[in-house]
Order: C-alpha cells, then sequence, then structure tokens
C-alpha cells in the first residue's frame, strides 16, 4: 500500500481536494535522472486531487492518503492497454479480410471498443482503485484484533 502526505486545499460536499505535501522515495532513490516523477517535481507546479470522503476535513490540514497496492499499475494498464490491444487486434484482423482501407476502420473500431471496456472495467472497479485517507485510530484496532 503506497502512502503520501497531503495538505487539504479545497472542500467539496462530498470529499476534498489535496495537494501531495512531500516526495515520499524521490530523496533515496538510485533512479533519480531516468524518474518521471523527479521531472515533474522540478516542474514546480502541484497535482490537485479530488477524494472523496465522508471525514472532517479543514482546509489546511495534513492527512495521509493511501492508495490500494497495484491499484496504479492495474488501472493504467486497463484504461491505456486495453484500447491499444483493441485497436493493434482488430487492424490485424482488418489487414488479413480487407487490405489496408480495413486496416484502417477496424483498428479504428478496435480502439473504440477498447476505450468502451476499459470504461465497464473502470466503473465496476472504480471503488478498488480509489486513494483512501489513512486513518491510525482503525489501523490500530485491526492490529489490536488479530
Amino acid at each position: 500500500m503506497s502512502q503520501e502526505v497531503v495538505e487539504i486545499v479545497g472542500i467539496g460536499r462530498d470529499g476534498v481536494w489535496v495537494e501531495a505535501m512531500q516526495q515520499s522515495a524521490c530523496s533515496s532513490c538510485n533512479a533519480r535522472s531516468g524518474c518521471g516523477q523527479q521531472s515533474l517535481s522540478k516542474l514546480g507546479r502541484k497535482m490537485r486531487l479530488w477524494v472523496a470522503t465522508d471525514k472532517p476535513f479543514r482546509v489546511g490540514q495534513q492527512a495521509t492518503l493511501t492508495l490500494p497496492q497495484g491499484s496504479l499499475a492495474i488501472s493504467a494498464l486497463v484504461l491505456y492497454g486495453l484500447p491499444l490491444l483493441g485497436m493493434l487486434l482488430l487492424s490485424l484482423l482488418g489487414h488479413f479480410l480487407w487490405l489496408e482501407p480495413g486496416a484502417m476502420l477496424a483498428g479504428l473500431a478496435g480502439l473504440l471498443l477498447g476505450f468502451m471496456a476499459a470504461r465497464l472495467i473502470s466503473e465496476r472497479k472504480k471503488d478498488d482503485w480509489q486513494p483512501r485517507f489513512h486513518d491510525s485510530c482503525e489501523q490500530l484496532q485491526r492490529l489490536e484484533i488479530r
């Protein structure tokens, strides 16, 4: 489970806007020169993220945000990989059946089908992929029960 300290920068009816406070691994990682996160942090723009929650927060408060293990990689694979895979497979099929014009049309159809499949999967898995606020009291209770 990945954790990041964030600052509450805005409050809405069903959640809050947060900005990252620290770069958790950037100072200790050996891949600094080849890391996208390190390059983005040099641009100076903080990333804002909407997090749905019913917990009471105030602007300026710091909190720990957790992201379920593997959720970022799996969601990226679904949202980017499925459309690309659909485009490639159907364009190959179209090429063998109808040559060049068929490959282009079939590739476009595969891309659209991949986007539709990714949307269906992401709607079903949305709750599993959402970041949540870390609750230390809840964590302690779980440890005591075990």
